[in-house]
């Protein structure tokens, strides 16, 4: 039976690292299955998503673009376009890995890691899976400048409903109590974040903090195989 070979893209502002990466993945498929071909290489997101070019099934995504795109906005593009995405990058700054974790990034992995290590995690990511990484894990309980809030039941009951996408009186139909109450806790939430410098203004803020605590999942991306 024929092996499906994953589609790789990687997004670097280097032109080495783009060009390591791809001679790293045609000696990693030569010893390893399912075989990984790279069939995009682009500096940022922007010229990723322009290419004229054989479509991936995966993208790794440098952390830190020289355009200054900020690594939840690019990861929240490529997973609206279909992409299933793996942080790939030099330095693990706790900030910027929630950032892309809170926008659906899949998982993480550092360029220090050996090449075969990186590539199981690609082909985790290909295949949709959320990659379980204990050390990072620690590293963002570690870090102080990542400020808790401390939510109620319900409060954290209200923020993941209205978060995950309903109406304030759909979310106040699900929990049996007034329009009103709903709209005073979502903004006493956003109080509580603002106090925290997490700050929460909108809709799409309350769902990256809801993601960040771990009250609503990250969103899992179509794979494009899925689509063809």
């Amino acid at each position: 039976m024929e092996q499906h070979t994953i589609r790789a893209g990687f997004i670097d502002d280097h032109d080495l690292m783009r060009e390591g990466f791809a001679y790293r993945v045609q000696a990693d498929a030569r010893v390893n299955s399912p075989p990984i071909t790279v069939t995009r290489l682009a500096a940022t997101v922007d010229e990723f998503l322009a290419l004229d070019a054989e479509d991936c099934d995966v993208v790794a995504l440098d952390l830190s673009l020289e355009d200054g795109s900020r690594p939840g906005d690019n990861v929240a593009r490529l997973v609206a376009a279909g992409y299933p995405v793996l942080i790939y990058s030099a330095v693990a700054e706790v900030a910027r890995v929630q950032d892309a974790l809170a926008n659906g990034a899949l998982g993480f992995s550092r360029k220090s890691d050996a090449p075969e290590r990186t590539f199981a995690k690609l082909r985790l990511v290909a295949a949709g899976e959320t990659i379980d990484d204990q050390e990072l894990a620690r590293m963002i309980e570690m870090d102080q400048d990542f400020v808790r809030v401390i939510l109620g039941e319900r409060e954290q009951e209200c923020l993941g409903l209205y978060a995950d996408g309903l109406a304030k009186f759909s979310v106040a139909r699900r929990m049996g109590v007034s329009e009103q109450t709903v709209k005073k806790t979502i903004e006493r939430i956003r109080q509580k974040y603002a106090q925290a410098g997490r700050p929460a203004g909108d809709k799409v803020d309350l769902f990256r903090r809801a993601v960040e605590d771990g009250i609503l999942p990250p969103v899992l991306p179509l794979s494009r195989r899925d689509r063809r």
